[in-house]
């Protein structure tokens, strides 16, 4: 009897179309299920488009879904990694609860393990950077608001909102590139994905000191060698842009990574990771027009006000953390609201190295220094619960070291000659935002070109806003004719003419602004005056008739200038104000002298130790999330 056999059962065939016959466990595929979340709990935005390679050297893509998983079926088993597809500032922080250094997971996603027939991968992402420009043109009441998502994200986040504001002579910049995995000295092998590094901006701060770029060596003819060009690691200047950007971008890195450290979060876990809020500003208007960039700054300030009326809709807490002229953006939206009556929105606002007048927290208009009153904001107290001033003498940007006690030119002299200022004085130039910046401030510091010694008076910079603005004959005086003939040889009764109608053209931009009904109307020819809310006739008249008061005394204000608030901190104005001197007695004020160990004005950004303990986390962090709240930290 002949025995049937039953025909075998069917398997999945081992030959590719090709014709190449692969072992049995590599032709059963994997389904990788990876569930991708923010470090708040929230799922990562469906439709993100997530590249998985397996050890076969296989891209199996996926998107993810509503609950946050990407679905990759038939991968190989042994070891996957993955990458997020423009998915900007979502850098993996942990996988299955395990945390990760999110600068060398970039450069070298993490390869974890899979087994048949299903394996499920929980990954942990920092969730995005929040940032607002307020340096382009309003397009739109919503371009200076943050959207739902962002807000949700301050909500979960501690319910609070910590804001940055930029100095002087920052421009909008870029965020940097992470390092690949052949830059960095601690890879030394191959990681099985290779292009995570290009998935996203680095939006959060590198190490550059593990960086290594090579770039050609410019030595005479040997560098025009087609066959070879010989090599260096780039200098610190150049991976510091390649890799943390530079501009606004590079200051937000830089201080979001010192606020966290400060805080208590480590590199070995970067789960507490909290995104503070960028604030860029129209900031960098030339090395010597200090005056066009304090009209920037209370233009950036009366539209940060709009935030801060979202932000406390939205029951967040609000704190501000301003660098150098950036204290005028903030001192100026907190001027509006004071003058608004809508008292202790914010709960603390921190002036680091502030470029204002020593005086411009008093409450008395009159003490104004400024002839135009421009350095007081007598209301912007009742909108904040606490302001601390970190100052130091040893700036050498708003003003020369206490040591110093030469003259100007004596110092400008002094200046051109390096060798008499010594290698510190090297190092601030050249790692200056703008070295012609720290090179002014290094004679008699650069807050003197405020108004009253740099470039001429106060006359280039009005001369130069009003050009196009104010008649004839006001701001740039009539000149006189060669031989003086006729009824009004020297112009006199034509200045006159011209002021006048000037004054009655700045009273009517205040009648027309005063109509509109906006709570914030936008001013040109009263710009200077963009610190108080609406500005009435009669201050429009007053500043026209101290415009001119200006011009006949050849532009020579009748009070001296105050010290740099970022110099000299409360100690002068304490002395002349019993409201400053109540105000630091009930700590609604407060100050922290940072001369003996802040000797640069943008120190801050990459901080020394002494800074970094003194400045950061006495004087910022720990009383903040004492008394308010940074992320979900909790006090130290």
């Amino acid at each position: 009897m002949t025995e049937t056999l039953s025909p075998p059962r069917l398997q999945p065939s081992r030959t590719s179309l090709l014709g190449v016959t692969m072992p049995a466990h590599c032709s059963v595929g994997v389904t990788v299920l990876i569930v991708h979340r923010d470090t708040l709990g929230r799922y990562l935005p469906e439709g993100t488009l997530v590249s998985l390679k397996d050890s076969a050297g296989k891209t199996v893509s996926a998107t993810i879904d509503a609950e946050g998983v990407s679905r990759h079926e038939g991968a190989s088993p042994n070891k996957v990694a993955w990458q997020l597809v423009d998915a900007h500032g979502l850098h993996l922080v942990a996988v299955n609860d395990e945390p990760l250094d999110p600068c060398r997971a970039a450069a070298a996603p993490p390869a974890v393990d899979i087994a048949m027939d299903e394996t499920t991968i929980q990954a942990t992402y920092l969730p995005p950077p929040i940032s607002l420009n307020l340096r382009d043109e309003m397009t739109s009441p919503e371009a200076d608001l943050l959207t739902e998502e962002q807000l949700e994200q301050l909500r979960l986040a501690g319910n609070n909102a910590t804001l940055f504001l930029h100095g002087y002579n920052v421009p909008l910049g870029q965020y940097g590139t992470f390092a690949s995995w052949e830059k960095r000295s601690d890879i030394n092998a191959e990681p099985l994905l290779t292009t995570a590094h290009r998935a996203s901006s680095a939006t959060i701060l590198q190490d550059i000191d593990k960086v290594n770029i090579q770039v050609p060596v410019a030595r005479g003819k040997i560098a025009n060698n087609l066959y070879h060009t010989p090599t260096e690691n780039g200098s610190d200047e150049y991976r510091e842009a390649y890799c943390n950007g530079s501009g606004a971008y590079n200051w937000f890195v830089h201080m979001e990574h010192q606020l966290n450290r400060a805080a208590g979060m480590t590199e070995e876990d970067w789960r507490p990771y909290t995104r503070m809020v960028g604030i860029a500003w129209f900031g960098d208007t030339g090395s010597v027009d200090f005056f066009q960039a304090e009209l920037n700054a209370m233009a950036a300030g009366r539209r940060l006000v709009a935030l801060l009326e979202q932000l406390d809709d939205a029951g967040i807490a609000i704190n501000i953390i301003s660098h150098s002229l950036g204290a005028r953006v903030v001192l100026t939206a907190l001027n509006l609201l004071g003058e608004q009556a809508r008292h202790q929105w914010v709960d603390n606002v921190y002036l680091w190295e502030p470029a204002v007048a020593d005086n411009a927290l008093v409450n008395d208009a009159s003490q104004d220094s400024h002839p135009l009153g421009m350095g007081v904001f007598p209301d912007a107290h009742k909108a904040v619960r606490k302001v601390v001033v970190l100052h130091s003498e040893e700036d050498g940007i708003l003003g020369p070291p206490p040591e110093d006690a030469r003259s100007f030119w004596q110092q400008v002299a002094e200046v051109t000659s390096p060798a008499l200022r010594g290698a510190r004085w090297l190092q601030d130039i050249f790692s200056a935002d703008d070295m012609l910046d720290e090179l002014i401030g290094s004679a008699g510091g650069a807050y003197g070109k405020k108004w009253w010694i740099f470039p001429a008076g106060l006359s280039t910079p009005f001369i130069r806003y009003y050009s196009d603005k104010a008649p004839a004959d006001t701001v740039s005086p009539p000149v006189p004719q060669p031989m003086p003939v006729g009824p009004d040889p020297y112009g006199e009764d034509r200045a006159a003419r011209a002021w006048q109608a000037f004054r009655e053209m700045a009273i009517e931009e205040a009648r027309a602004a005063i109509a509109s009904a906006d709570p914030l109307p936008t001013y040109d020819l009263l710009a200077p005056l963009a610190h108080h809310a609406v500005v009435s006739e009669e201050q429009a008249a007053a500043y026209i008739d101290t415009l001119q008061w200006l011009v006949g005394r050849n532009w020579r204000a009748g009070k001296a200038p105050r010290a740099a608030l970022g110099s000299i901190g409360f100690d002068a104005v304490s002395a002349e104000s019993e409201f400053i001197r109540l105000r630091l007695a009930n700590e609604a004020y407060d100050f922290v002298d940072q001369t003996r160990w802040l000797f640069n004005h943008s120190g801050m950004k990459i901080p020394s130790a002494e800074v970094f303990e003194k400045s950061y986390q006495e004087g910022i962090v720990r009383p903040l999330i004492r008394d308010s709240g940074f992320g979900d930290y909790e006090p130290i």
